[in-house]
C-alpha cells in the first residue's frame, strides 16, 4: 500500500472516531394539511303532517316518520277553512304557537291560524258573497284553531268528526305528542 492511501485510512479513522458525526439534516417540514371535515349538520327539523282523508296525524323528524296517530277533524272536515263557524279543519302550513294543559282536552296545541293567505282567501270568499251571514253580520275568518285530546274517546273512537275545526286525538296520544315537539312545531294540514 502506497504511503498516501495509508494516510487516507488513517484520516477515515480520525475522522469515524474522532469527528462528531452530525445527523442528517431533516427534510423541510411540509405544512400538516387536516382532512377536511363534513360541515356539521343541523338537526333534522321535527314536525307534523295531518292529512285529514286518512285521519291521521304524523309526527316526522325530517323525512323519517317517528309516531303516527289516528285523528277527528271538525264537523264539516273536507275543504279548507273559509270563516268561522265554518266547522271546516284549515288546510295550509301553521305553526304551534302555544301549548298547555286544558281542562276538557287534555293537552291544546294552539296553531297560528289564521295565516296571511288564510285572511287574503277569506276576504276573496267576502268580496264574492261566498260567506253566509248570521243574524245580519258576516262571521269573521275565525281562530284558536289547535290540535288536542277529547273530553269523550268513544267519539274518536268511533271515528266521528266532532271538533269546530281541530284536530283531536286520543288523551294519551295528545300527552305524547306535547311532549315530543316544541312551540314553533312547523304543523302542514293536507287534504
Amino acid at each position: 500500500m502506497g504511503w498516501w492511501r495509508w494516510m487516507w485510512l488513517g484520516m477515515v479513522l480520525v475522522w469515524i472516531g474522532c469527528a462528531t458525526v452530525e445527523p442528517p439534516a431533516p427534510p423541510p417540514e411540509e405544512p400538516v394539511v387536516e382532512a377536511p371535515t363534513p360541515e356539521e349538520q343541523p338537526p333534522a327539523e321535527r314536525w307534523i303532517l295531518v292529512r285529514k282523508t286518512e285521519r291521521t296525524l304524523i309526527l316526522f323528524e325530517g323525512d323519517q316518520v317517528l309516531r303516527t296517530y289516528p285523528i277527528v277533524l271538525g264537523k264539516s272536515p273536507y275543504g279548507p277553512k273559509l270563516y268561522q263557524g265554518d266547522q271546516r279543519t284549515p288546510e295550509g302550513e301553521y305553526h304551534i304557537t302555544r301549548k298547555y294543559y286544558h281542562p276538557n282536552w287534555s293537552r291544546f296545541m294552539l296553531l297560528d291560524y289564521p295565516t296571511d293567505e288564510n285572511r287574503e282567501v277569506y276576504a276573496f270568499n267576502l268580496v264574492n258573497g261566498l260567506i253566509p251571514a248570521r243574524d245580519g253580520h258576516n262571521p269573521g275568518v275565525g281562530g284558536s284553531v289547535g290540535i288536542h285530546g277529547t273530553k269523550d274517546p268513544t267519539l274518536n273512537r268511533v271515528g266521528l268528526n266532532w271538533t269546530q275545526g281541530c284536530v283531536s286525538l286520543f288523551n294519551s296520544d295528545v300527552e305524547e305528542l306535547y311532549d315530543l315537539v316544541s312551540v314553533g312545531t312547523r304543523v302542514r294540514i293536507e287534504h
